[in-house]
């Protein structure tokens, strides 16, 4: 497959600085409405799609949450040659076997299922 063009918009300064970050664990925080979850889904699409084999990982609380703010969005915007939805595994499968997948995390008994 030949490079692929990610329409990503523009991104404020907070999120260029997570962008452009090259550490292996990275977080955004803030207020409602500061764009995380636009930040996090481009940072996971970008990364998918540059580096084969990658895993990414995006929780929310609930798995309704993960629905609206992810799923269905990167359903809509990728095409099923860059990457496919697994409803059982709850992830995206991209062309050069990198993933994303999506978990909860409502209390802390949830993180066991993510070591």
């Amino acid at each position: 497959m030949g490079k692929v063009q990610l329409v990503l918009g523009v991104p404020n300064e907070k999120q260029k600085l997570f962008l452009s970050a090259k550490a292996k664990h990275i977080g955004f925080g803030g207020a409602r409405g500061g764009g995380k979850s636009w930040i996090v889904q481009n940072k996971a699409e970008r990364l998918c799609v540059n580096y084969k084999g990658i895993k990414c990982l995006i929780v929310r609380r609930t798995y309704p949450e993960l629905m609206n703010n992810h799923i269905m969005p990167l359903q809509d915007k990728l095409p099923r040659s860059v990457a496919r939805y697994n409803k059982t595994e709850k992830l995206f499968k991209f062309f050069n076997g990198s993933t994303i997948k999506f978990g909860y995390c409502n209390n802390d008994k949830d993180l066991d299922q993510y070591q």
